[in-house]
């Protein structure tokens, strides 16, 4: 009974994944003590990041990675509710609001990302599609503790604006379903995401059409995050009057990511891999592509380029925050 129990719990958290991303092989440091939760420092772009990467992130890196767990059912309830779903797409900052908490995604590690366009990109989108960004912080993730056979990896990414502009935020995936194996970067990332096969995932998902729902999106359907928010703004804080916005992002690993993981099985904590990395090199190469094409007619846009080793730190398991992207009638 245990085990039939284990199993549907980690179905269930599959399509949950989408809401809300040993020992470490780089030198351990002790962590510092959390700083209070305040609103996002002004200044330029490169600026914020700075803050948020030297004076929060370093600072709280663990000393000995916590073991990775699975969300518990009353956790899988609660993320079922409308209400809940729908904070992820109202809740403004960087930071989670007190008293919320990581039900999914709950441990991940982070890095400093440059989001650089290649100049032979002529798709013409605007904002941070036209200019790139190197003050980005990208957050990799599972969504639960990995199955023997199976996980559920994640990537989210922090871009931010100069002044008093909030950040921007992407969230990807590949699936709602796991994927077979654990090899971090064995599929495609996308801000599209298939339908959920099994049905827990499918009944699941009921919870996060009512948050739409209650927030008013045009488009209910939780596995589709829109990008307008990207395409409407500069890193300089300049507003687009009339964006030009891709319908669907593509990040390919490339073949240097993709072999880093190439043998990683269950036993292999996510993290210390990931923490392999070299800094400068291109981890993925990102496509656009518009509503309705077929994958074929996929346009490369550039590539985001690590900038720093990938650290675990509590700030970025506990405080860190991402807002989902949905538009409003």
């Amino acid at each position: 009974m245990q085990f039939f129990k284990t199993k549907i719990r980690r179905r269930l958290i599959g399509l949950i994944a989408i809401a809300a991303t040993g020992c470490q092989s780089v030198a351990p440091i002790t962590p510092a003590p959390m700083l209070p939760i305040s609103a996002a420092p002004s200044g330029t772009a490169c600026q914020k990041a700075d803050a948020m990467w030297y004076d929060k992130i370093l600072p709280s890196r663990y000393a000995q990675l916590p073991p990775l767990t699975s969300p518990g059912m009353v956790d899988l309830l609660k993320l079922m509710t409308g209400s809940f779903s729908e904070r992820a797409l109202t809740s403004h900052g960087d930071e989670l609001e007190l008293g919320r908490h990581k039900l999914i995604h709950a441990f991940g590690a982070e890095a400093r990302m440059h989001l650089v366009v290649s100049p032979k990109a002529t798709q013409g989108y605007t904002g941070i599609f036209q200019s790139g960004t190197q003050c980005a912080i990208a957050r990799f993730s599972l969504a639960s503790k990995p199955d023997t056979d199976t996980s559920i990896p994640g990537l989210a990414l922090k871009i931010f604006i100069d002044g008093d502009r909030p950040s921007v935020n992407l969230l990807l995936m590949h699936s709602i379903d796991a994927q077979v194996g654990h090899n971090y970067f064995a599929q495609e990332f996308s801000n599209i995401l298939p339908p959920a096969v099994a049905f827990p995932k499918r009944l699941l998902a009921s919870g996060f059409e009512r948050g739409a729902v209650l927030f008013g999106a045009k488009d209910t359907n939780p596995g589709r995050l829109t990008l307008e928010h990207l395409a409407g703004t500069l890193p300089n804080g300049e507003g687009i009057a009339t964006p030009s916005v891709p319908y669907q992002l593509i990040f390919k690993p490339t073949a240097y990511s993709r072999a880093l993981m190439a043998d990683a099985t269950a036993a292999d904590d996510f993290r210390v891999k990931l923490a392999a990395l070299s800094v400068g090199q291109a981890i993925y190469n990102i496509y656009t592509l518009m509503e309705g094409d077929p994958a074929g007619n996929a346009k490369f846009l550039g590539q985001l380029v690590l900038a720093t080793p990938i650290v675990s730190s509590r700030y970025g398991d506990e405080t860190l925050y991402f807002q989902h992207n949905m538009a409003r009638n």
